[in-house]
């Protein structure tokens, strides 16, 4: 029994200074994204809106030839960096990644920050590491736990989501489990980060929703949405695999982004409302209730535009074009009911959004938690059913590739997860 309290009480002082140490971190490199965004998004708008996307494929391909993991959303790089025996990500990708991102997105490519935060997060873990006094006292198991405390406090920070953040970088390695070991760690960094990004940016909630509390008689109809957020799920992941699948056959893979660029340019340029990430549209979607074949439009834009934004290599990442398009779902529910109450539309956009981020990251509790802490607690029960609902639909497909039970690295998961166990974390 004292050797499990001396045990307990080492472990939870170490990583209560660490975890707090690159949460903080994590919290300022989410801050540092976001504006850098806003600047380069405000150098992006002197552009037509078909050139931006070719600027920023170009700029994106200069610095892929200095440093090759700053190109694609990330999500994979994390995931090689944490389940994987060989290290891929170094602390200058945190800053390349960064330039990357705000180009892409700044110039008007379609996709979300989540993956780049992973690896920038990862990537602050690995500097972390390398300081002289952790280095000496951490071995490779807490290092890999760096990489993920870093993940976890970008992530929470970006999103305004410290539990969900946490949550988040661990669900998304597992899939169908969770290692303890890795959760109360990465939670610790996410609630930090997100502390610090409040203080310098604001704590406003990513959604701002009306004041409705939905009720029993609304349950159907956000197990429809969540359902319809699935299958448009599914068509994402086909298309976006498909594209990516095109990409990786054709040579030359430091110029693919302007090809990408060249590409989507083409598709915002009818449909202007795909282009960047698509907050402000997924704000207007859950405010009122859009017309079929505009949001017919979206789908088909959206889905295009990030599939050769980032699947060329454009660094964006794939959480914001996926709560994107499960607000579409949810307002073609709300549409199709002729529904009058901007309540329930919106509370049927959240069951989307919900659903199709458990479906597409296979993050279900990630998911439920996430949305609520973007919209607030009375939303709980429509989040909930929504990601219950789009997991079940969506799970059997993988974007996020390293995932796969079908690769050697997934074996070290649970090799990792049984040493946990073992040494009763």
């Amino acid at each position: 029994m004292k050797n499990i309290f001396e045990y307990v009480g080492k472990y939870m002082t170490k990583w209560l200074v660490v975890a707090t140490l690159v949460g903080i971190g994590g919290g300022l490199s989410a801050v540092a994204l976001k504006y850098s965004i806003e600047y380069v998004t405000s150098i992006g708008n002197y552009f037509p809106l078909w050139l931006a996307p070719i600027i920023g494929g170009t700029l994106v391909s200069i610095i892929y030839l200095k440093d090759k993991n700053a190109a694609g959303f990330g999500t994979d790089l994390y995931l090689a960096e944490v389940n994987g025996k060989n290290k891929v990500l170094k602390f200058p990708t945190l800053f390349s990644k960064l330039i990357a991102t705000a180009i892409t997105i700044g110039f008007k490519g379609s996709g979300g920050v989540e993956g780049p935060m992973l690896v920038m997060g990862s990537s602050l873990g690995d500097g972390v590491s390398r300081i002289p006094f952790i280095k000496n006292f951490f071995n490779d198991e807490d290092k890999r736990r760096l990489a993920i405390c870093g993940a976890a406090g970008a992530v929470g920070a970006i999103f305004r989501s410290p539990l969900g953040g946490g949550i988040f970088v661990v669900e998304v390695l597992y899939r169908t489990t969770l290692n303890y070991g890795d959760l109360f760690p990465a939670m610790l960094s996410s609630t930090i980060g997100f502390v610090i990004y409040s203080m310098i940016s604001t704590s406003l909630p990513l959604f701002t929703i009306p004041d409705y509390l939905p009720n029993v008689y609304n349950l159907p109809l956000f197990v429809l949405a969540g359902i319809m957020a699935g299958i448009f799920a599914l068509i994402f992941m086909a298309v976006f695999k498909r594209i990516q699948g095109v990409f990786k056959t054709l040579p030359y893979k430091q110029i693919h982004p302007i090809f990408g660029g060249i590409i989507t340019g083409l598709i915002i340029y009818l449909v202007p409302r795909a282009a960047g990430a698509g907050n402000s549209v997924i704000q207007e979607m859950i405010n009122q209730s859009f017309p079929i074949l505009i949001l017919l439009a979206l789908l088909v834009g959206k889905i295009l535009a990030t599939s050769f934004s980032v699947g060329s290599g454009g660094s964006a990442g794939l959480v914001i074009p996926a709560l994107f398009i499960g607000a579409l779902a949810g307002n073609t529910v709300s549409s199709l009911i002729g529904n009058l109450d901007p309540g329930l539309g919106s509370s049927l956009v959240i069951a989307g959004m919900a659903a199709s981020l458990a479906g597409i990251a296979n993050v279900p509790i990630a998911a439920s938690i996430m949305l609520v802490e973007m919209v607030g607690l009375k939303l709980g029960v429509p989040a909930t059913i929504g990601s219950i609902m789009g997991y079940a639909i969506a799970h059997s497909q993988i974007i996020y590739g390293v995932t796969s039970p079908r690769e050697g690295s997934f074996l070290n998961v649970e090799k990792w997860r049984q040493s946990d166990v073992n040494k009763g974390h």
